[in-house]
């Protein structure tokens, strides 16, 4: 399926995913010619945000629908030993097979949304050189048809930008993949996500990909975060920085100046400019915008000049699904707020559902006694507590160690409703042994292996009768024995500990192995004084066992047995 229209998506959106169409075959590619909301997902799981949040890995299945572009990070070289040309490969850690990957990207193309690959991040070290033109095209090639992508998006930072040849090994074999797709009747998407002051004619690091790739790529969008003070200077208005307060004229000026060719920046036409913006103060150091009218107004100004932009992207779908660092979900807010704008050009209505606040992830000890609404409180949109309204629908057995999850469900008076989920983990101590240090036995004398053990629990007690010693000690033959203590408590956790038993023969008169004053010892060296027998940690001599203390060379092994 290619050339999806606007119009199309926009009322298959408008409708669900169901209504979008359906007859796409495995190796077609769907190209978006209407407006895009850009998502990036990350290829790995558990990033940690600039505020302390955390944003989970996802299946690519869950994306919100209207999510109709979704960048997948990142294709990069993932240890310089295997050679310079960039590849991807699916973290094993989000949990997903290829096979079952590649049936994600299909089922997305099946509702009509574009899947791309996205070449670089901020930690990508790619270093291209001239020549490398071809196998580059053909590792992009390659990938797309063993994955399904729709295409690629430049997402070069720092110094990979302008790192060896990039700049133009890059595009060569970017209009190289494109032109092979051409061929089989296919639309290889081509995209970019620069860091925006990348864009001024002074300090224009994107502008050889922007500028060899003009009639390639599909559309630009800029990364509007991360840039502090960067901004655009307006004659009449003054200079409005990335973080500046006055967020309408920042996104409504920096947008006119790039696609008007003015106040310092190169062009990109309005119908392929899309604005990045983070999903929230996670996704980035600064640039979230914490008011969506900003956004909307700006947008609206555009298109009454008659120069409407082609839609906004973030970093990332991710972070979009992930926590803040007081553990509240941030319930998908960036789609929320734009995707149903950008798709049918209206801002969504206000959310009224209630909102539940201290509804974090929590931890309990096993035997503690857990309340589920301690600390937990609903509002409505109005601002009036109705926790009294709150229903919890799941079980916690504080007995029994392992994760348990609540469902959490409010409605008000006016019927809006609110369900969150809340995970309840019951964990567990370990027992503590005490009287089983390693320990040296004459031969032919009597050992007893709990004689003095003693096995507690901070919940359980006294477990000293449910504790089992494997192994054996023959007290009729010198030598060292290792015995195993396990014990299991709470919900079937065990734990095990290994104790040394020395059997010597003291038969012989006298001990043969008396400390002397005069002799060098070295780590592991054994001597006898006092009746004990004595380990040397590292070289000494002259000092005597007994006196050198816990931290000292020598280490008690026990009774010698001889004096």
């Amino acid at each position: 399926m290619k050339g999806l229209t606007f119009s199309m998506l926009s009322a298959a959106l408008a409708l669900g995913t169901s209504a979008l169409p359906t007859t796409a075959l495995a190796n077609d590619m769907v190209v978006q010619t209407g407006n895009v909301v850009v998502g990036y997902w990350h290829n790995w799981c558990d990033g940690a945000g600039y505020k302390g949040g955390v944003a989970p890995c996802v299946d690519l299945t869950a994306v919100h629908p209207h999510y109709n572009v979704v960048d997948v990070s990142f294709m990069k070289v993932y240890n310089t030993a295997e050679g310079r040309i960039p590849t991807f490969r699916l973290d094993p850690a989000i949990g997903l097979t290829e096979a079952e990957f590649i049936d994600q990207i299909a089922t997305l193309n099946s509702q009509g949304r574009s899947v791309l690959l996205a070449l670089g991040g901020a930690d990508a070290h790619i270093e291209l050189q001239a020549g490398d033109e071809q196998a580059f095209a053909d590792e992009i090639i390659r990938l797309t048809d063993k994955f399904g992508f729709d295409g690629l998006d430049i997402d070069l930072e720092q110094t990979a930008i302008t790192a060896a040849a990039n700049q133009t090994v890059i595009p060569a074999a970017l209009k190289i993949v494109k032109d092979h797709y051409q061929a089989q009747g296919k639309h290889f998407m081509i995209t970019m996500a620069p860091e925006f002051p990348y864009l001024s004619i002074a300090n224009g690091k994107y502008l050889p990909y922007i500028q060899a790739l003009n009639g390639y790529y599909d559309f630009i969008n800029p990364q509007f975060y991360n840039q502090g003070g960067d901004g655009v200077y307006v004659d009449g208005v003054g200079w409005l920085s990335q973080n500046s307060p006055q967020k309408q004229q920042f996104i409504y000026y920096m947008a006119d100046s790039l696609i008007n060719g003015t106040r310092g920046y190169t062009t990109i036409p309005h119908d392929k400019l899309v604005f990045g913006i983070p999903a929230n103060i996670d996704g980035a150091a600064n640039g979230f915008i914490e008011d969506p009218n900003a956004l909307y107004g700006a947008f609206e100004q555009l298109s009454q000049q008659g120069q409407p932009l082609r839609g906004v992207m973030t970093w990332s779908v991710n972070w979009d699904m992930g926590k803040n660092a007081a553990g509240q979900p941030y319930h998908e807010q960036f789609i929320k707020d734009y995707g149903s704008f950008i798709h049918n050009q209206q801002p969504p209505l206000p959310d009224l559902s209630p909102i539940f606040t201290g509804l974090t992830d929590v931890r309990v000890l096993r035997g503690e006694v857990f309340e589920p609404l301690i600390g937990v409180v609903a509002k409505d949109s109005n601002g009036a507590d109705i926790s009294s309204n709150i229903l919890v629908e799941g079980q916690v057995n504080t007995s029994i160690s392992g994760e348990y999850v609540l469902t959490y469900k409010v409605s008000d008076n006016q019927g809006n409703s609110t369900s969150e989920p809340r995970k309840v983990t019951v964990y567990d101590l370990q027992p503590v042994f005490d009287g089983v240090s390693d320990v040296r036995i004459p031969l032919n004398s009597t050992f007893d292996p709990m004689a003095g053990v003693t096995v507690t629990h901070p919940v359980d007690g006294d477990l000293t009768s449910q504790t089992t010693v494997s192994g054996q000690v023959n007290t009729g033959q010198a030598g060292t024995y290792a015995l195993t203590y396990t014990v299991v408590y709470g919900n079937g956790e065990s734990l095990s500990i290994t104790r040394n038993v020395e059997v010597f023969d003291d038969s012989q008169p006298g001990c043969s192995n008396a400390w002397n004053s005069n002799t060098i010892y070295v780590a592991d060296d054994r001597a006898i004084h006092n009746g004990q027998l004595w380990r040397a940690k590292w070289w000494t001599r002259g000092e005597e066992p007994g006196t050198t203390g816990q931290w000292g060379v020598w280490e008690s092994l026990g009774a010698a047995g001889c004096q």
